[in-house]
């Protein structure tokens, strides 16, 4: 059976790394936990038997609750393959930088070096344009290229 367990905005990596440190030494039925990065505030558990949040191995910071039902396995099969990073990411395209020194800044992407990953991009409200090269899984897409 595969559950939904909420977890605190922006903790999810550390909730799922605490509570498979927490149920290593317990008999929970717990295989596997799963913390997708497209989903924020949950984390999903496969577990052999009922999850009983009562139980102490479950209490762990930032660990908000467990979600009402089970899932089926389709359901968390898109969090298994995810599409990369650069997929829909094109010449042209207005992005946003998540992350380094220009994190919240808009930019345009120049150049894109698929097997390095790289993204070549100009800020748009700087003064004068500078290429900035950055990692694919530091930009989050806002437009497409305008045809």
């Amino acid at each position: 059976m595969f559950y939904a367990m909420r977890a605190a905005m922006g903790q999810e990596k550390n909730v799922a790394s605490l509570l498979a440190q927490s149920v290593k030494h317990e008999d929970l039925g717990i295989k596997a936990i799963l913390s997708p990065e497209e989903m924020q505030g949950y984390i999903f558990v496969e577990s052999e038997q009922a999850l009983d949040m009562r139980h102490p191995a479950l209490k762990v910071p930032n660990l908000r609750g467990l979600v009402e039902g089970d899932m089926a396995f389709e359901e968390l099969k898109k969090f298994l393959n995810p599409e990369p990073a650069m997929s829909n990411i094109a010449k042209g395209s207005i992005v946003v930088l998540t992350s380094g020194p220009f994190k919240d800044e808009k930019a345009k992407v120049v150049r894109i070096d698929e097997t390095k990953e790289d993204v070549v991009l100009e800020l748009i409200e700087a003064a004068v344009p500078i290429p900035v090269t950055v990692k694919g899984d530091q930009i989050r897409l806002i437009q497409k290229e305008a045809e």
